[in-house]
This record gives C-alpha cells, sequence and structure tokens, in this order.
C-alpha cells in the first residue's frame, strides 16, 4: 500500500480525497486545519505551518501531494508578504526537505489561474500570465521544480476552479457561491457582466486525476497537466445560467465589468492523451444538482468563507496576523 503525505489534506479538496481513497492508501495529512475539520476518521494528522516543516514530518512516506497553500487568488491578494513565505518559501522549503529521502513522486497542485486572461484557448506551452499574488507563487514553485533536480519525480497540476460538495466545504468558488445564493436566497447577483470564462472542474475528478498519476508506472518528471475537460469551459454568464435554470431562478443581476480581469479557457488533450481512461464524472449540471441536494441538509458553520474565517480567527487573538496559531 502507497504511503502518501497529503500537505493540506484537511482543505476542500483533500477531504473529498480522504473520503474515497482513504483505504486505498495509508495517509499521513500535515495541515493546519484553519478552517476547523473534525478528523472522525482518525487519519494521522500533523498540526503544523508549512513554514515549520521538519525533515521527520517526511519520514515514511512514497508520496506527497502538496495542496497546503493559502487559496484563492483574492485571499492570495489580502496579504502579499505571506501569501509568498506560506505558498512559495513554504514550498521550496518542502521540496528541499524531500530531496534524498525515500520519497518517489511529488504532485504539486497549481491552478489554472496562471493563464491570467486570453482570448485563445490555453494548452499547457501555453504563455502563463499570472495577475495575482496567489498565481505568481504557483508561476515561481513551477518554475523552482522546473529549473532544478530532485531525487523524485515532479509532476504539476494546473486544476480548473474547482466546485462540488466536500467536508470542508468553500463558498468562495464561482458555482458553489451561485448555487448556494440560488437556492437559500433566491437571486443571483453577478458583479461582473458575465463575460469572463473559466474551465471548472468537480472536485471528485480532480481527485480521480491524482489518483491516476498517483498509479502511473512511467515516470513523468517535469510534466504539466491541465486538469479538466474540454466540455468544461464556460463562461460565467452560462454558468449562472445554468443554475437559474436548475432552480427556476428567472432573472439574474449582472454587475459592471469586475476587478478581477481573470478570463481563459483551456485545452485538456494532453491529460486525455497520457491518460485515455479519464473521464470526468460530474457534468456542470450535474455537479449543481449534487450541491442542492447536499446543501439542503447541510449544517453551515460560517467556516465557508476563507477570508472571512481567517479575520476572525485574527480578530479573536486566536492567529497573529502573520497566520500562526497564538
Amino acid at each position: 500500500m502507497k504511503k502518501l503525505l497529503i500537505i493540506g489534506g484537511f482543505g476542500f479538496i483533500g477531504t473529498y480525497f480522504l473520503e474515497k481513497y482513504s483505504k486505498k492508501y495509508e495517509i499521513k495529512v500535515l495541515d493546519t486545519n484553519f478552517f476547523g475539520y473534525e478528523n472522525k476518521d482518525n487519519i494521522e494528522f500533523i498540526k503544523k505551518d508549512i513554514r515549520y516543516l521538519e525533515k521527520i514530518d517526511l519520514e515514511n512516506v512514497d508520496i506527497v501531494v502538496h495542496m497546503g497553500e493559502l487559496s484563492n487568488d483574492p485571499l492570495g491578494d489580502l496579504n502579499k508578504k505571506i501569501t509568498n513565505e506560506i505558498n512559495h518559501n513554504g514550498t521550496k522549503k518542502l521540496l528541499k526537505l524531500a530531496n534524498n529521502t525515500k520519497i518517489t513522486k511529488f504532485i504539486y497542485m497549481s491552478s489554472a489561474s496562471v493563464y491570467g486572461f486570453s482570448n485563445k484557448i490555453m494548452d499547457e506551452e501555453s504563455e502563463i500570465n499570472p495577475l495575482t499574488e496567489y498565481s505568481k507563487a504557483k508561476v515561481n514553485n513551477e518554475n523552482f521544480i522546473l529549473n532544478n533536480e530532485f531525487t523524485f519525480e515532479n509532476i504539476i497540476l494546473r486544476n480548473s476552479t474547482a466546485f462540488g460538495f466536500s467536508k470542508n466545504l468553500r463558498l468562495d468558488l464561482v458555482v458553489n457561491d451561485l448555487t448556494y445564493l440560488g437556492l437559500f436566497e433566491n437571486k443571483i447577483n453577478l458583479l461582473s457582466d458575465g463575460t469572463p470564462k473559466r474551465p471548472i472542474i468537480h472536485i471528485a475528478d480532480i481527485c480521480k486525476a491524482i489518483d491516476l498519476i498517483i498509479n502511473h508506472e512511467e515516470s513523468l518528471d517535469k510534466e504539466i497537466f491541465n486538469i479538466g475537460d474540454n466540455s468544461m469551459n464556460f463562461s460565467i454568464r452560462e454558468i449562472a445560467e445554468v443554475v437559474a435554470n436548475l432552480l427556476k431562478i428567472e432573472d439574474i443581476t449582472f454587475g459592471e465589468k469586475d476587478s478581477d480581469q481573470r478570463s481563459y479557457e483551456l485545452s485538456f488533450d494532453k491529460l486525455n492523451k497520457y491518460f485515455q481512461s479519464f473521464e470526468i464524472e460530474f457534468t456542470l449540471e450535474k455537479g449543481v444538482e449534487n450541491l442542492i441536494d447536499n446543501f439542503k441538509t447541510y449544517k453551515f458553520s460560517g467556516n465557508e468563507r476563507r477570508i472571512k474565517v481567517l479575520n476572525n480567527l485574527i480578530n479573536d487573538k486566536k492567529l497573529s496576523d502573520e497566520l500562526i496559531w497564538r
């Protein structure tokens, strides 16, 4: 049984991965647990900030899946210095410590946000254009991986905008947010004019891609993969219309052009070439229907919007301004 260390494993994507694959792998999680995930399944857990990682934390590990950074773009722009310390310097430290250990594979969760803005369909060879501190840190980490030699394989995953239901839910993601507003407030108000484009992917399908890459036997060292599906490029308006149709909401309110300038469509042909068995389980419609069903019975804790939670923890003196537990 392969031994995994999942950095950030108690987050939005990580908790879904644990739910689906905890019996397939021997898993250890390293996480700050800022957002209060209850470890009811007794997963081996190291409560630690990546900035304070030690070599001992990487013992008895075959594969590292690194998803433990401040996420997402708006959160990353709140404090650029801290974002760089955690997302870039922390990742560099992790990679250096992992060198010359028994680790054989390192899967780095980057982001499609590195593409920034483009009117063309972008693939892994396209020029990137990071517009936020979050995406700039992702690019810096990619470059550090690509420009250095390590004793393990490095694979970079540029995930599309995630959506779906997990045990550590996020509402600061476009599909989840619009579904929540439509279901509980019976309205859909867009901040933008709806024209920006995003590739989206359900977290189940991100986890499926991770599982395939973990078990891929041929070397994928320094390969970059866009993670998603060619059928899942949408404008924000199109996403809103799907949600409105499923919830029978007649009116969508549009704003002006948003301060968020990101807009891009992606090609996923490389992923399909390398992993011909990869097929998405969740279309947008199926994913929204699943969200609606889960939202109806879910007990919302107030931890679903990341920026608000961190600000509350700082104001309550539980976290320092540097995002360190007091």
